[in-house]
């Protein structure tokens, strides 16, 4: 198969039969990435429900400072470098409502009743939606039971933004170690998904020994579309897609591997260009070289899309068929010298990669849509 290689040749890849790998990655991989996510949300939460819509004067001092810690009333830009405030406004969304109006009332210009709120700012979404996800990853396996919710001291947290930084930072580094461009297993997990049996058993000579594991913990099975190879033959077997639930149109479900790649499509996501702006700058803000992740992957990748129809490369396409007849245009089925066989193949790279999904099946046809910038579920 055109462009496929056999992953027992890559140094240090992951030992996808050891049940053990599979443990230590939830461990040291998947739960710190949750318990952060879980922390931030949790502060979040208590943040806004102790403070949202609360008239500032009746703050303490201490608790001012979340909302006013470094602001200097008698500088252009106000938020001094490295503030408190600044640093809650960007990661918690802990602001006064109307700073302009608390500027004029210290400098004696009117006096007015100033209140302060907590907004749920890109960061606070990206980490509910990561935590999320990966509640559902956990709940879904049996591998390794011994997570649970870490512990918020939210009046430790409140006094002291360097242990907020802590988390954020942990969050971030944690995001980098899960994501498919530097994780082995993830990638193994995204590569299971929605691609022909025959381009796995190349790229996994040990494969077929792992169903047990992949069926039961990860949540594999088998893509629901009517294929017209004849069943019961070893090209059938071949072609038979694989996928988890998540990804299984016509018979959606929850499973572990499902949810892992939906957490790695959601950073990708918010990492990209396409996403709001004001998420990558206030990483940017904290943390040096935050880049469009799903960018690097797919530089990182392209000698391996080399044989895909350049046309098919960063774009939607459609596979139709009719029998063994397949074609990229509906007209053109007919009349083709390629076969389903032909263009699943031309099409499994970027399938195995994660870079396309198949997103809709009918009797002859099949929608493959590219994960794009903006993806959301």
């Amino acid at each position: 198969m055109r462009g496929n290689r056999s992953y027992a040749q890559v140094d240090d890849f992951v030992d996808y039969r050891e049940q053990g790998v599979w443990e230590e990655y939830i461990q040291e991989t998947v739960v710190p990435l949750w318990g952060a996510a879980w922390q931030l949300k949790e502060y979040h939460r208590q943040l806004k429900h102790e403070f949202n819509g609360r008239r500032l004067e009746t703050l303490s001092e201490r608790e001012k400072q979340v909302f006013l810690g470094g602001i200097d009333p008698r500088r252009d830009k106000v938020y001094r470098r490295n503030s408190a405030a600044k640093f809650y406004k960007a990661f918690s969304g802990a602001q006064v409502s109307d700073l302009q109006s608390w500027l004029l009332s210290e400098d004696g210009e009117v006096q007015t009743e100033v209140t302060v709120e907590v907004r749920d700012p890109q960061f606070i979404k990206f980490s509910n939606v990561v935590h999320d996800q990966l509640t559902q990853a956990l709940s879904s396996q049996t591998l390794y039971q011994e997570w649970q919710e870490p512990r918020v001291d939210f009046d430790s947290l409140l006094t002291s933004p360097d242990q907020v930084r802590d988390i954020v930072e942990r969050l971030y580094q944690s995001v980098l170690d899960f994501v498919v461009n530097h994780s082995y297993p993830t990638f193994y997990l995204c590569s299971l998904n929605q691609t022909p049996r025959r381009f796995l058993q190349e790229a996994y000579p040990k494969f077929d020994d792992t169903q047990p594991l992949e069926r039961e913990q990860f949540g594999l099975t088998e893509l629901e579309w009517q294929n017209p190879i004849k069943p019961g033959t070893e090209i059938y077997d071949s072609y038979e897609i694989l996928c988890y639930p998540e990804y299984n149109p016509n018979n959606r479900g929850r499973s572990f591997g499902g949810s892992i790649v939906r957490t790695n499509e959601q950073i990708w996501s918010y990492f990209s260009d396409y996403s709001t702006r004001t998420f990558r700058d206030v990483l940017s803000t904290y943390f040096n070289n935050v880049s469009n992740l799903k960018q690097d992957y797919e530089d990182r990748v392209a000698n391996r899309i080399a044989n895909v129809p350049e046309q098919w490369v960063g774009r939607n396409f459609s596979i139709y068929f009719n029998g063994l007849s397949a074609a990229t245009n509906r007209s053109d089925v007919e009349d083709s010298k390629e076969s389903i066989m032909d263009l699943l193949d031309q099409a499994a790279p970027l399938l195995f990669l994660g870079l396309n999904k198949i997103t809709y099946m009918s009797d002859g046809h099949l929608k493959i849509k590219q994960i794009g910038d903006g993806f959301r579920l």
